[in-house]
């Protein structure tokens, strides 16, 4: 049983991969410490976060402009096409003893040699750690699903890839912790019980949700000679809903950031959607050596609100001209390839090339990218704004070389990102974009040992940057992973190891609810103190288990720690992890 991706269909690789049964890093319990938590977030799975690091753009469209909840999303690069020659079943289930639950179930089955059906569900639901009498009380709640199917001709000659996928998040919007007269907040006074001794700044009952219903397929056809034609459509439909019925009580928390306000009703009630249909053509192929692709896209997209007037956008289309140039070894772990699209008026664009090369790795990115509709126009009867705000410009660079002596491995990495009429929330909540250059470097080193008994790796980050009163990153980034495995009973091979994460203090961005976004804030530092988080893992025939403490280091020097200002990290936690794939 293998599955296979659409991106190197895309690129002419018959590349089949298996799913994962390793233990190797099966302990993570959630997408950020997956991602070493180079993102900011509210301090719970599954809350609004936005990343530190410079990440790409993948066209140069129009979009939205609100992403706090895009990490959780399902990602069309990444589903999975399978091909099982008899049924596959796999579930997965998560617990935490501060509230976290997470079942994810896939099943997959061939109705014939060519043709696959394939279904995943994902529900996962993380609980308020202040102001709340017990774990029951949810703060995210979170469940989506997709349907994919895959077929190939019998010849070969034609392939299809569809999935349609459902993603729903729901955030119970707190506000952070309530400052009290006779209770500090200083992480040097914090108490270990947030339940019992912390208040959140809203009444129960605000929220912000997003719904998305998306539809994606993909088809190909071999003509001559290897000589490919392909289609792509996409058609998304994302509904975001922010709802306060006691507006009125909570506006006067600093958490709004909003002057005093008088309405009507005493609830506020947010309700608009974003709807895009995408098409795009082209033809492909490989000429002595050379991958090369040419496509056209036409883009739809328009902006409805039941709430505002202001905040809407009639039908608009987008067409792009683009394509890409890869020369690939045999090996395909060294290649170098280009990628690049442009709006027919020239006026975005998107470079993005890469290389690899015996341990050589570099980027170069380069875009001018629509600012997305959130700020160029807004308005939700509270905050309002209208501009004419010039496309985003980025031009990054990263290079790094890894190195292998026996069990040890080496790999420096430089990157440098220039920002361009970069836009960000201010102190007051109003967009603001800059005159000047943002001139962004990241110092990266990567270290790490492998023997058969023991592991280790280490990645350490360093920050610096011309903007840093209104780009706001901590200076220093750590992760460290240390690994021991040893034998039970001659057959049960189990893995003992700790991860723990740092990040120097910092003046981070305050998240808004009312706006579900983040902004600019110079007066509260959160971070400064690490994580420590040990864990045991070991697989019994089919079926993975992980056992894991989060924060076990709670209360050797701080009771908490901040991830954003005024929202604490969970507490430490107990996890439990299984895996077990069913029938195969």
């Amino acid at each position: 049983m293998k599955f296979r991706l659409e991106k190197d269909i895309l690129r002419n690789f018959n590349t089949e991969y298996n799913p994962d049964t390793t233990l190797e890093r099966f302990y993570k319990s959630d997408i950020l410490v997956e991602k070493n938590w180079l993102y900011q977030d509210l301090g719970n799975i599954g809350t609004a976060s936005k990343s530190i690091l410079f990440e790409e753009f993948s066209d140069a469209s129009t979009k939205l402009g609100l992403n706090t909840f895009s990490l959780y999303a399902p990602n069309v690069a990444n589903f999975r096409y399978y091909n099982t020659r008899s049924p596959y079943t796999n579930l997965s289930y998560m617990q935490g003893s501060n509230g976290h639950i997470r079942l994810d179930f896939t099943h997959s089955q061939n109705i014939n040699p060519r043709l696959n059906f394939t279904l995943n569900v994902s529900k996962y639901n993380s609980s308020k750690q202040i102001d709340a009498t017990n774990a029951e009380e949810k703060l995210i709640d979170h469940w989506s699903y997709d349907i994919s199917t895959n077929y190939s001709s019998k010849n070969k000659k034609y392939t299809f890839l569809g999935t349609f996928y459902h993603f729903n998040h729901n955030q119970k919007e707190q506000g952070g912790i309530l400052i009290k007269e006779n209770l500090s907040i200083d992480i040097k006074d914090l108490k270990s019980n947030y339940r019992r001794f912390y208040d959140s700044q809203f009444t129960d009952g605000v929220y912000n949700t997003e719904r998305w219903n998306n539809l994606h397929t993909y088809q190909q056809f071999v003509l001559k000679n290897g000589f490919q034609v392909f289609h792509v459509l996409d058609y998304e439909h994302q509904k975001h809903i922010f709802v306060d019925p006691q507006f009125a009580t909570n506006s006067t928390q600093f958490s709004y950031n909003i002057e005093p306000i008088v309405l009507d009703n005493d609830s506020l009630i947010q309700n608009f959607s974003f709807s895009v249909l995408s098409n795009k053509v082209g033809f492909k192929g490989r000429f002595k050596g050379f991958n090369y692709l040419l496509h056209a896209r036409q883009r739809f997209y328009r902006l409805d609100n039941k709430f505002s007037e202001k905040f809407k956008t009639n039908l608009k289309s987008e067409t792009f001209l683009g394509g890409s140039l890869g020369y690939y070894f045999k090996d395909s772990s060294n290649f170098l390839n280009a990628d690049a699209e442009f709006s027919a008026s020239l006026k975005n664009f998107l470079l993005n090339s890469k290389l690899s090369f015996k341990g050589l790795e570099g980027t170069f990115y380069q875009s001018v990218i629509p600012v997305g509709l959130f700020f160029d126009n807004y308005d939700n009867g509270i905050i309002s704004w209208n501009n004419s705000f010039k496309g985003l410009s980025t031009t990054h660079l990263k290079a790094g070389y890894g190195l292998k002596y026996k069990s040890l491995s080496f790999k420096p990495e430089v990157g440098n990102t220039l920002l361009g009429n970069y836009v960000y929330l201010n102190q007051k909540l109003k967009p603001i974009q800059t005159d000047s250059i943002i001139n962004i470097t990241n110092l990266i080193l990567n270290v790490g040992i492998n023997k058969p008994k023991f592991r280790a790796s280490n990645q350490f980050i360093v920050n610096i940057h011309n903007a840093k009163d209104i780009y706001k990153l901590p200076t220093l980034i750590n992760f460290t992973n240390i690994e021991f495995n040893f034998t039970y009973a001659k057959v049960l091979k189990i893995f003992v190891g700790s991860d723990v994460f740092f990040k120097s203090r910092y003046t981070a961005d305050a998240y808004s609810p009312l706006l579900n976004q983040f902004y600019l804030q110079d007066d509260f530092q959160v971070w400064g103190v690490a994580t420590v988080d040990p864990y045991m893992s070991f697989q019994v025939n089919k079926v993975r288990l992980a056992f894991k403490l989060g924060h076990a280091n709670q209360g050797l020097r701080f009771q908490g720690f901040y991830t954003s200002p005024y929202y604490l990290a969970t507490p430490r936690a107990f996890m439990f992890k299984v895996d077990w794939p069913i029938f195969d």
